[in-house]
């Protein structure tokens, strides 16, 4: 009787350890990285020196990925073009013209520029993702060779096939000391530091 005990015993204690193990393995997730689907992405910006006057364009998110461990993200960066920025709100010649002050090239002599971006010698604006938080999302970009960290309202969604960061918001570059966005010396007129964007990136697995 005692040795029947004693092998009931052990039996118990194999089928416990089992079962822990079946356990742990089932709540442990693996890490994916998800990679940018460039063509189903789209980075929209609006600027505005007040109320009444302003514009809108488009501006290409061009590399990006972000690393999930299921609902928690681990890890994200993207890369915008800077040399990609378009107006949508204006015809051609205006547009151009608006491209080339955005990017802080002249479009021919007679329409020279401020350095706002100066993309010949910072042709992108690197951003690294932070913690994702109660829907914000903690954004450090990469600008003019300064950094400018911010928490942004977000909808940060995925899956097994994909993942997906879409919201509106705005970036106060103030910061930054922009040039182009520094109040004018002779009536202290001022573009908005303040820039809206509307964002939709894709990730594929």
């Amino acid at each position: 009787m005692k040795t029947t005990g004693i092998l009931l015993f052990a039996s118990l204690a194999v089928i416990a350890t089992s079962c822990s193990t079946t356990s742990t393995e089932e709540v442990a997730v693996e890490p994916i990285t998800y990679t940018l689907d460039k063509e189903a992405s789209s980075l929209e910006w609006a600027g505005s020196m007040s109320p009444e006057y302003g514009h809108t364009g488009v501006v290409e998110i061009t590399e990006g990925t972000l690393v999930m461990e299921g609902d928690d993200l681990m890890s994200g960066s993207f890369v915008i073009d800077m040399n990609t920025i378009k107006s949508t709100d204006l015809e051609e010649p205006k547009a151009g013209y608006l491209a080339a002050h955005l990017m802080g090239t002249a479009p021919d002599e007679a329409h020279p520029v401020d350095l706002f971006f100066n993309t010949p010698k910072y042709p992108t604006v690197d951003v690294t993702l932070g913690d994702y938080k109660d829907g914000k999302l903690g954004l450090t970009l990469s600008i003019l060779g300064k950094e400018l960290t911010q928490d942004v309202p977000v909808e940060l969604t995925s899956d097994e096939n994909g993942a997906w960061i879409k919201g509106d918001f705005s970036l106060d570059m103030t910061s930054l000391e922009i040039p182009g966005l520094q109040p004018n010396p002779e009536d202290g007129s001022q573009i908005n530091p303040v820039i809206d964007f509307k964002l939709k990136a894709a990730l594929n697995k």
